[in-house]
């Protein structure tokens, strides 16, 4: 906002002297002031409400430390998924390659030469 100057100042002195008169003047003026006093007078109370309210928030440095809580991705071991029980049959590496969706742990290429290198 552009700050005003003497010569507006003067300005809106002139036309508000024309509009109200010279009666009504005064009286407008106190109205302003009490205006302006009001304002300025909820503008401090909000300040210092604001100043209590984050000084309520602020962490003492004596006080208790705030609990700190795990990642989100991280699952403790009480909550993990038990798993799957053994099955009576004895477990056979090659049965790791079988399983869908699993990668086999040694991968099988075709020679293209016939195997002779």
């Amino acid at each position: 906002m552009p700050s005003l100057g003497p010569a507006e100042i003067l300005v809106i002195f002139v036309v508000a002297l024309l509009v109200f008169g010279p009666d009504k003047l005064p009286e407008i003026g106190r109205q302003v002031g009490r205006g302006v006093r009001e304002l300025r007078r909820v503008q401090a109370h909000l300040r210092t409400e604001l100043r209590d309210v984050m000084s309520e928030l602020d962490v003492p440095s004596g006080g208790d430390p705030l609990p700190e809580f795990p990642p989100k991705d991280s699952v403790p071991s009480t909550m993990a998924e038990p798993s799957a029980a053994p099955s009576a049959a004895p477990h056979h590496p090659s049965a790791e390659a079988h399983r869908p969706g699993s990668e086999p742990t040694e991968p099988h290429h075709a020679e293209p030469d016939g195997g002779n290198a």
